[in-house]
């Protein structure tokens, strides 16, 4: 029987609504990390989630993203405080994003992330592909998942896995 690549290290599937979760303690023993997240909002408003390594807020993460929808693409870039999920959950249709950090643990590189995300509202349908890079050298040890504004609702998933060297 082949080994499994991907050890769960963390998931958490909320009982309640919130605004934030923080996957903390996080080992330094896998070569990547894969941050699954279903998520659902708790109210009629829709919002943005974003993911902070180690609770740093600076304006040191850099992102490049496209997005197609089947008809029409568009693509930008930005520098903010946080990996950003730009898409909108709804209180009916979660919005899955998958993000895999490469090198996580290394000390000698900033970090860098691929995401991938569907949006599933009706005014914003399409999968988003973004890159990220974290400008600091630190091994992540902690991430801190939180909304823009509004909250994740109950149902809402996270799910943090260690890839095998």
């Amino acid at each position: 029987m082949p080994t499994s690549t991907y050890d769960l290290i963390s998931s958490n599937v909320l009982s309640s609504s919130s605004s934030s979760i923080t996957l903390s303690s996080i080992p330094a023993t896998y070569r990547d990390l894969v941050l699954v997240m279903d998520l659902l909002a708790f109210d009629n408003s829709q919002y943005s989630a974003q993911v902070r390594a180690n609770n740093d807020s600076g304006s040191n993460y850099f992102d490049v993203f496209m997005r197609g929808n089947g008809g029409s693409g568009i693509s930008s870039n930005a520098t903010v405080g946080a990996f950003r999920v730009i898409n909108a959950a709804t209180t009916t249709e979660k919005a899955f994003t998958i993000f895999h950090f490469i090198d996580y643990s290394a000390t000698d590189k900033h970090k860098t992330a691929l995401q991938r995300t569907g949006a599933p509202s009706a005014s914003d349908t399409g999968v988003y592909l973004m890159h990220h890079r974290w400008a600091n050298t630190a091994a992540i040890s902690s991430l801190s998942i939180s909304t823009a504004f509004g909250q994740f609702a109950a149902g809402s998933s996270f799910y943090l896995y260690g890839i095998v060297s």
